[in-house]
């Protein structure tokens, strides 16, 4: 914006000389009033119009060039001429090439954005300082109606804040937004509006006396403002510190959370879903420390439980929850991608997860991915929920959730024949029964030596008797587009297999470590990488499963491909979040080899990483 300076007044005199002893002088005329043409200046973005104005005296002198610090002439707001507008600015003047003492005021927008009717006079300084002004005229923005010119939070009248707000207004959308980049819960404000031609206000049906009414800006509200006979509508709109949910987190006596077998019992959890999810008024919970690697980094994982089921920001109703803190993960967007990817597959489920901002006992300890954790129930992995009595016949052919984990560090879990981990993780390892474990155990068994069987090819005696294999395909597209290397390990990689089932793959699980990156997997560079991971060998020694994850693909992939438009949206959803996460937490290991690269750079990373595996899966598929 060009802000115009004061300068002294240069009053320039003119004399006309004398010949021989007659000397005349000749005295400049003397300006006392200027006057403007009546009317109403419009300014588009950036745009430029002419104020016409005359002088009383045509012959008076003064300095109107704009480009020379000495110029007199100034714009001044017609209800306080020690101030200039900020939305516009003197350009320039020029003499009328005809009429003298006419003169035009070129201004311009300064490009704001903002909605303005602003009352404006023209000043020239005379060389005593004075100011001779003009009558006013007005001059508004082209999207300006009149109604609600202007809100502001004022420190004076709302003590919580460190400094007055001032809300910016977009016209396209009617909306009046402004952001307070601390975190206050309690976000009850007493607006102050400017309005022009305005009888009444009210905000969501409240009428705003001149005293001063207290609104919940904590929700986005509807404006409404009454000129005679109109009623123009508006939207206020406020954000607050980073735009994520903010989860709050108490134990009792504020004690740390330092264990991942003790829960913290009798906690208690709130949630501020900042009007983008409906808020959680203090629920009794527990919560503990989770994960393996990760347990051991600086910022810490957890796992919490509720006392009676509870939905969370729109996902549906469960005890358990975890909050994945994404520590080693620069984009903080990995698992949030990698979900995406796989809701786009016919797997039958994926974990929800939302981003939010983690207050444990008062002290914020960055973003958080809140996420629902892989369990049996109806409402996540629908299985049907075996008890200890599912000793025999139908009922203890399922459901199992099953995990190859090459941790090993389960209560129930055995090696196959082939040497592959697996570990029961529902039943739960109290409820699970030994029948039951025996006949899981030697079902895989079963599976295993029929896939590497001489028949393993035959659609009825060979493993597609026991595998099903498109769920296995869609599975292996993940680990594939984004370069997961766990499957091969293998390591959180999940199976169930239902009452009278089949084998089915997933869900995906653990997506922040070595994934889209080339650094763990060089290998993924050049071609498929993960076709020789734990059975898949196998399979893809079998022509039908090539044909059908060549078909899959050619489903899928413009399914995947949504994939950039999501990753867009969510790099902007959390780019305030990311720079607070990231002013608290550094790096310290460098597994996906953007830990030193900005914001941008890492996520432009992922995508083109993204990109690259798609047109090699396509040319291999």
């Amino acid at each position: 914006m060009r802000i115009l300076r004061y300068i002294l007044p240069l009053l320039l005199a003119f004399a006309c000389s004398s010949e021989g002893d007659d000397t005349t002088v000749v005295t400049p005329s003397v300006l006392r009033s200027i006057e403007c043409e009546v009317g109403s200046y419009t300014l588009g973005d950036r745009t430029t119009t002419e104020i016409a104005f005359r002088v009383d005296e045509p012959k008076a002198l003064f300095n109107y060039a704009t480009t020379s610090p000495e110029c007199q002439v100034q714009l001044r707001l017609a209800e306080d001429v020690l101030k200039r507008p900020e939305e516009f600015t003197l350009l320039r003047v020029r003499a009328d090439d005809v009429e003298q003492g006419l003169y035009h005021a070129m201004i311009a927008d300064a490009g704001t954005g903002k909605m303005y009717s602003r009352q404006v006079r023209i000043a020239i300084k005379r060389e005593s300082g004075e100011l001779v002004l003009s009558n006013p005229v007005r001059v508004a923005s082209s999207n300006y109606i009149s109604g609600i010119t202007a809100v502001r939070l004022t420190k004076s009248s709302n003590p919580s804040l460190k400094r007055d707000i001032e809300f910016e207004y977009d016209a396209p959308t009617r909306t009046f937004h402004a952001h307070i980049d601390e975190y206050i819960s309690n976000r009850v404000f007493i607006p102050e509006f400017t309005a022009d031609g305005v009888d009444c206000i009210e905000v969501d049906g409240t009428a705003i006396d001149n005293a001063g009414t207290p609104i919940d800006f904590s929700r986005n509200a509807t404006v409404v403002a009454y000129v005679g006979d109109m009623m123009v509508e508006y939207r206020l709109s406020l954000g607050c510190f980073t735009g994520l949910p903010v989860l709050r987190i108490e134990t009792p006596g504020r004690q740390g959370v330092w264990s991942k077998e003790e829960w913290v019992e009798g906690s208690t959890l709130w949630l501020d879903g900042m009007a983008r999810f409906d808020d959680i008024e203090g629920v009794e919970m527990a919560i503990r420390g989770r994960g393996n690697s990760t347990w051991g980094y600086e910022k810490k994982p957890y796992a919490i439980k509720f006392a009676e089921k509870q939905e969370v920001m729109g996902m549906p109703k469960h005890k358990r929850w975890v909050l994945l803190a994404n520590y080693m993960d620069r984009t903080l967007l990995r698992n949030r991608v990698a979900f995406y990817l796989a809701e786009q597959t016919s797997l039958a489920w994926t974990p929800h997860c939302e981003f939010v901002e983690l207050f444990l006992n008062g002290e914020h300890l960055g973003q958080y991915l809140l996420c629902e954790q892989v369990r049996v129930d109806n409402d996540r992995i629908a299985i049907t929920e075996m008890t200890p009595q599912d000793n025999s016949g139908d009922a203890i052919t399922g459901g199992y959730l099953l995990e190859l984990d090459f941790h090993f560090d389960n209560m129930w879990q055995w090696h196959t024949a082939r040497n592959v981990p697996f570990a029961v993780k529902f039943p739960d390892e109290e409820d699970l029964t030994e029948q039951q474990f025996d006949w899981i155990m030697n079902y895989i068994g079963t599976v295993e030596s029929t896939l590497y069987g001489n028949d393993f090819k035959s659609e009825v005696n060979g493993y597609r008797k026991y595998i099903d294999a498109q769920s296995f395909i869609d599975y292996w597209l993940i680990y594939e587009i984004c370069v997961n290397h766990e499957l091969a390990n293998p390591g959180s990689i999940y199976l169930t297999k239902d009452r009278n089932g089949k084998l089915v793959a997933g869900p995906v699980w653990d997506f922040d470590w070595g994934t889209f990156s080339y650094n763990a997997s060089p290998a993924a560079q050049h071609g498929l990488f993960m076709q020789w991971a734990w059975w898949y060998g196998r399979l893809f020694d079998d022509p039908y499963f090539k044909n059908l994850a060549s078909e899959r693909w050619e489903i899928l992939k413009p399914k995947f491909e949504t994939v950039f438009n999501f990753i867009d949206s969510e790099r902007a959803y959390i780019s305030r979040s990311w720079d607070a996460n990231y002013s608290m937490w550094g790096i310290s290991t460098d597994i996906n080899g953007d830990e030193w690269l900005t914001k941008d750079e890492a996520t432009d990373r992922l995508v083109r990483i993204t990109r690259e595996r798609m047109e090699i899966i396509d040319r291999a598929l």
